[in-house]
């Protein structure tokens, strides 16, 4: 409600400074004082509007709180700014649902999975003569041989996405996957993330052992660099970690075009990534093939999460601790089955 009062004469605004208050002529002449933090929050409205204010506290004989005044000069203009504010700033409906946009994983977990993949290359690295123990031996032993792989050596698919040619090639696939395995974990939970990157390194290996034939070896991570690119591209479009519906409401030929349109855009940055670092130098030291089938396979494999994580849920923190555990022991399981076969 808002109270107009009769105006002062100009040589009496001019010359003498009357203050009212301002709640009246806001919220009618039967309202209670302002809180403190209510004042506060007046005061910085016509501040930000500069009109001159001042915060008065009331006695206690008349309720206590605070008021807001204003000079008579600018009273109907003071009034009229706080009304707008509240206009402006009017709280959504009850029953809103708002997503939740906090991270569900941190960066710790990834930090300390790439440490164990860099020191993994540190160890394998060196030569211990006393144990027989040469990097050349652990290369023949793990790599993603395609033939050794096909004739049931399947241990290698997932061994070699832990050896590397040098440390250039270990440092860039711990930065470049790193940053996307993070990403992922954002929205899935560390644990999900690692054993989807894992699980799309392992399967782009096969494929690719399966198209390029039994001729075909090689090794490195960034097959599963490029798994969990294409689990973050795959996962986008459902709005994994945020609480909201990929396919969202109304007809299913709606649903599928929204869904469609919404995957595009990841799906096109994550072949664009693939354009700019997976084609490699030209000189055959980039496996095209493991990068195209790692980011295929995780693009799959993100896309069934997210379609199962808006019906289901994500994991909770105890079965995402074992996911990760898990994730972080396969390589392992897959050496120690390369030792005793």
């Amino acid at each position: 409600m808002h109270v107009r009062t009769a105006h002062p004469g100009f040589f009496r605004r001019v010359l003498r400074h009357a203050w009212v208050d301002l709640v009246p002529l806001v919220r009618g002449e039967e309202a209670a004082p302002l809180s403190n933090r209510e004042a506060q929050l007046w005061a910085l409205v016509l501040t930000s509007r500069r009109v001159p204010h001042r915060l008065r506290r009331l006695p206690a004989e008349r309720g206590g709180g605070f008021a807001v005044m204003v000079q008579e000069w600018f009273a109907d203009r003071a009034a009229r700014e706080i009304e707008l504010y509240f206009e402006e700033n009017r709280p959504e409906p009850a029953g809103t649902d708002l997503p939740d946009l906090r991270p569900v994983g941190g960066l710790e977990p990834t930090l300390f999975g790439l440490a164990l993949l860099v020191l993994s290359y540190w160890a394998y690295s060196r030569t211990y003569p006393s144990l027989g123990l040469y990097p050349d031996l652990w290369v023949r032993l793990g790599s993603a041989d395609a033939g050794a792989i096909l004739s049931g050596q399947w241990w290698r698919l997932c061994t070699a996405l832990t050896l590397h040619a040098d440390g250039p090639h270990v440092a860039g696939n711990a930065v470049i996957g790193g940053v996307f395995i993070w990403l992922a974990a954002r929205r899935l939970g560390s644990g999900a993330a690692w054993m989807l990157t894992m699980v799309s390194g392992v399967l782009g290996n096969l494929f690719n052992s399966l198209v390029l034939g039994v001729h075909h070896d090689a090794i490195g991570f960034s097959t599963a660099t490029f798994g969990a690119a294409g689990v973050l591209a795959g996962i986008t479009p459902f709005g994994v970690g945020g609480g909201l519906h990929g396919l969202g409401s109304g007809s299913w030929p709606k649903r599928f075009l929204r869904f469609t349109r919404t995957a595009l855009i990841p799906f096109g940055a994550g072949l664009g990534l693939l354009a700019m670092l997976g084609a490699g130098d030209g000189e055959g030291n980039t496996d095209l093939g493991a990068h195209l089938f790692g980011f295929a396979s995780g693009l799959g494999l993100g896309a069934l999460t997210g379609w199962a994580a808006t019906r289901r849920g994500l994991p909770g923190k105890a079965a995402d601790f074992r996911l990760y555990v898990a994730a972080l022991l396969l390589p392992a399981a897959a050496w120690v089955w390369a030792w005793l076969a």
